[in-house]
């Protein structure tokens, strides 16, 4: 479902929650000065399925009590991460998928009104 977005095979699912974990998220919450948490989250390891989705969330609750991240960053992020969760239960593609795209666009937005350009966005996404 959610293929459609690019011109290319590039962009599955995985990859879409990778970009919006460790691409977006971090520039979002540099936009509002949690650089520490940033740092850590680019760090993460890449998110290629919901076997590392499911390691992913609960980094995301520990860098952010530890740095006092932006929950509603770290929550949008945490639902991007769910969602691959969601994709692989059995009927759970449009849900997953539904979830996924909410997510994004949460982050793309947060990530433009942090400064980042709104075509570095969508060549984030896409790319």
């Amino acid at each position: 479902m959610v293929a459609p977005l690019s011109g290319s095979d590039a962009v599955t699912s995985p990859r879409l929650a990778d970009r919006a974990l460790r691409g977006l998220l971090p520039r979002a919450l540099e936009g509002r000065g949690a650089t520490e948490a940033a740092s850590r989250i680019r760090a993460l390891p890449e998110v290629t399925g919901a076997a590392v989705a499911r390691t992913a969330q609960p980094a995301l609750e520990r860098i952010a009590r530890a740095t006092q991240a932006p929950p509603d960053l770290i929550r949008a992020a945490a639902q991007a991460s769910g969602s691959l969760l969601k994709l692989e239960m059995p009927g759970g593609e449009e849900a997953g998928s539904a979830q996924l795209v909410s997510a994004v666009a949460r982050l793309a937005l947060a990530a433009i009104r942090s400064g980042m350009d709104a075509s570095d966005v969508i060549a984030l996404i896409v790319s």
